[in-house]
């Protein structure tokens, strides 16, 4: 079980209506109410920046392994993190992919030894000694203690990065995923509609399309070129 915490702090548009009005100017309409729009630039694979202005904040309590995982993504509107140098560590966080105790043991021993440098005391000798600052004990302290933070995305950079990249096709690490597809569930609560539609164009479902198709164009060209003809026709977002 994952000792990671998610908590959504803030959603900005849960009934849609301010990405709704911001779709009805985009596309020069003058139903600005029509809260069905957002859906519709979803479906024409349109362009996501009414979604830029959305946002869904989170309170994270994680790994820091996770927390430099999240944290690459240099879109995200707003970072905030003690981290080491403000906060001392007190939660080792094992790996959730291999439950061996000695990762635990270890990442224990490693843990205590920063705390007595924190708390002035000789890991070594348990002696007394002068207090470490704990922008210098962190050097020592394990990779994998708990932080305390909260991220701020805008939802384009959830939609088109975060949930792809994490959750939605294959290669992130455990306990990465874990948290990020507890933020996908606490925000498509917000909006099922929405997030089970971005879900179904942006979702597993959708890499895998992506990886038939050059699989399809590179063994099978002429199928491939028939079904581009047949079915892949692409109406505009005017139409």
């Amino acid at each position: 079980m994952t000792a990671s915490r998610v908590t959504l702090v803030r959603y900005t548009d849960p009934d849609r209506r301010s990405m709704a009005h911001a779709a009805a100017v985009y596309l020069g309409k003058p139903d600005t109410d029509n809260i069905k729009r957002p859906l519709s630039i979803i479906k024409k694979g349109d362009t996501l920046a009414i979604f830029r202005g959305e946002s869904a904040r989170f309170e994270f309590f994680t790994s820091k392994i996770v927390y430099d995982h999240l944290i690459t993504y240099t879109t995200l509107n707003m970072r905030a993190c003690g981290g080491l140098r403000a906060n001392e560590a007190t939660v080792f966080v094992p790996p959730l992919e291999d439950d061996d105790p000695i990762y635990k043991e270890l990442g224990e021993r490693h843990l205590h030894a920063y705390q007595q440098l924190v708390h002035g005391i000789d890991p070594q000798t348990e002696d007394p000694i002068g207090r470490k600052r704990l922008q210098a004990a962190r050097t020592v302290a394990p990779m994998s203690v708990q932080l305390h933070y909260l991220l701020d995305f805008n939802l384009a950079t959830l939609i088109e990065a975060v949930f792809p990249q994490r959750i939605w096709s294959p290669g992130a690490q455990l306990d990465t995923r874990e948290v990020v597809q507890q933020m996908f569930d606490l925000i498509r609560e917000q909006d099922p509609e929405l997030w089970d539609l971005i879900y179904d164009h942006y979702g597993p479902e959708a890499h895998a399309w992506k990886r038939l198709r050059a699989r399809l164009r590179r063994e099978d060209p002429a199928l491939y070129e028939r079904l581009l003809r047949d079915y892949g026709a692409v109406k505009s977002m005017w139409d």
